[in-house]
């Protein structure tokens, strides 16, 4: 007796239509998956360059923002507003006062205005070419721009601090600094970092005629400060 054995094409035909709809899958789900690890590994190894041109942008506008204020706060700022200078019938130098009340004034005022000026500074998001992460110089500035999220971070603090220096035969360079710190965080997707600055600024100098007494030259003349 013969046997016959009836084959269903479509049948057939659907299976294999189904195992290359699961192996186009499987594919697509593996080719993402790549994908993901080489733009994840890519990322990690472009954090540190990427937080470094940050932190370059950030140092050179805070230092700007930080000019900026204090240049609104201590135009026309005179010696003899903040220092009093008191010497003997032979012209020796027997005391330096400070006035607390317009140097805390002043070191206040600069805070705020600092502070003020680096929080809008840093309203909207930094943004890096894309181009300048290649270290190729002819694509810097160019392709599309990477967000970096920069936060204010702390207080604002000012300093005054002043330096001696000798300008001739019992002549003395009396200057005068204000030090601005400040402290920002720059944050990106896979990492942040704590920025720090220092800012000096010459507020003013003078030179005192005659012999100034030795505990100023050498441990130098500390004023106020003040933070906000």
């Amino acid at each position: 007796m013969s046997r016959y054995v009836v084959v269903n094409r479509g049948e057939r035909a659907l299976k294999r239509r189904r195992l290359l709809k699961k192996a186009v899958a499987l594919f697509c789900v593996l080719l993402v998956a790549a994908a993901a690890l080489s733009v994840w590994f890519y990322w990690r190894s472009m954090t540190p360059t990427i937080l470094d041109i940050a932190l370059v942008q950030v140092q050179s506008q805070t230092a700007q923002a930080v000019n900026e204020a204090l240049s609104a706060v201590l135009g026309g700022v005179d010696y003899r507003q903040l220092i009093t200078v008191e010497k003997n019938s032979q012209n020796d130098v027997v005391l330096l006062t400070a006035n607390s009340n317009a140097i805390n004034t002043l070191a206040r005022s600069a805070a705020l205005t600092t502070q003020g000026k680096i929080n809008g500074l840093f309203a909207d998001s930094l943004k890096i070419p894309l181009g300048t992460l290649s270290g190729i110089p002819l694509l810097n500035e160019l392709g599309p721009h990477l967000k970096i999220e920069v936060s204010p971070v702390g207080t604002v603090s000012c300093a005054f601090t002043s330096e001696f220096e000798t300008a001739g035969i019992n002549q003395t360079l009396h200057r005068i600094y204000l030090t601005v710190q400040s402290t920002v965080d720059v944050i990106i997707p896979s990492s942040h970092q704590i920025v720090e600055t220092q800012t000096p600024v010459l507020v003013c100098e003078t030179v005192i005629v005659g012999k100034v007494p030795d505990t100023f030259l050498q441990g130098g003349f500390l004023l106020g400060s003040s933070s906000v």
